[in-house]
């Protein structure tokens, strides 16, 4: 069942608040049928989604009210408006939160999107939509525990954030470690609070995971910002 992440409460007198759904939620894969995946958005939190077509690059949107930019092609998006449901689906990537004084952005973020930038990317505009410290939420993803990773591309991800993201998996294998990626680019972009839900998307069942099992299906997550 779907569980809270967060509940902030903001000096603008706004809350925000962030779920994210489960397996007995059912999938929220875009491109489950129309009529279905409406009837789970309602279910989890009701009114119009702005949900995207993610495509593991930087592209952030704007918006403006709710369902503005629905379908966009983006990994990122923000908003200022209260009551306006942003929204991301995840099986393994990481599906980040970021607030600020009277905003709010979601993020998905794999080992691609981390590369392209779609973090710092996200940071800036909500800090130019909403001025002021940023704190974070990071939702369930694969660990390192189950997520193998090839040489040539561990190399890359290493020269970019560090040989701390380098570590091993259950069974010994080279792996990428997703969360540490994720915390040392939010830190560099100064966020001042980050959590995480702690949860592997790859060893728990409440959850998908393409990397384990090749599943097409996704959870979600969602946020947005309503009076306090």
């Amino acid at each position: 069942m779907a569980r809270s992440l967060a509940c902030w409460h903001q000096l603008t007198g706004w809350t925000v608040r962030v779920l994210v759904s489960e397996v007995v939620d059912g999938s929220f894969a875009v491109d489950d049928p129309a009529g279905a995946l409406l009837q789970r958005r309602e279910a989890l939190r009701p009114g119009p989604w702005t949900w995207l077509r993610q495509v593991h690059g930087e592209r952030v949107v704007l918006v403006d009210g709710p369902g503005d930019g629905v379908g966009s092609e983006a990994d990122a998006s923000v908003t200022v408006r209260s009551d306006t449901v942003l929204s991301i689906q995840v099986a393994d990537c990481a599906p980040i939160v970021l607030a600020a004084p009277g905003g709010l952005a979601v993020v998905h973020a794999g080992w691609r999107g981390l590369r392209a930038g779609v973090i710092e990317r996200a940071s800036e505009c909500l800090a130019e939509a909403a001025p002021g410290p940023q704190v974070a939420i990071v939702g369930p993803c694969i660990r390192s525990c189950c997520y193998e990773f090839g040489s040539v591309d561990l190399d890359a991800l290493c020269a970019r954030f560090g040989d701390g993201v380098r570590t091993l998996t259950r069974q010994g294998r080279p792996a990428f470690d997703l969360p540490a990626a994720v915390r040392i680019v939010l830190e560099r972009c100064g966020v001042s609070s980050i959590e995480f839900d702690g949860v592997c998307t790859g060893c728990d069942d409440r959850h998908w995971s393409h990397r384990v099992d090749g599943s097409d299906r996704r959870q979600a997550l969602v946020a947005w910002m309503e009076a306090s």
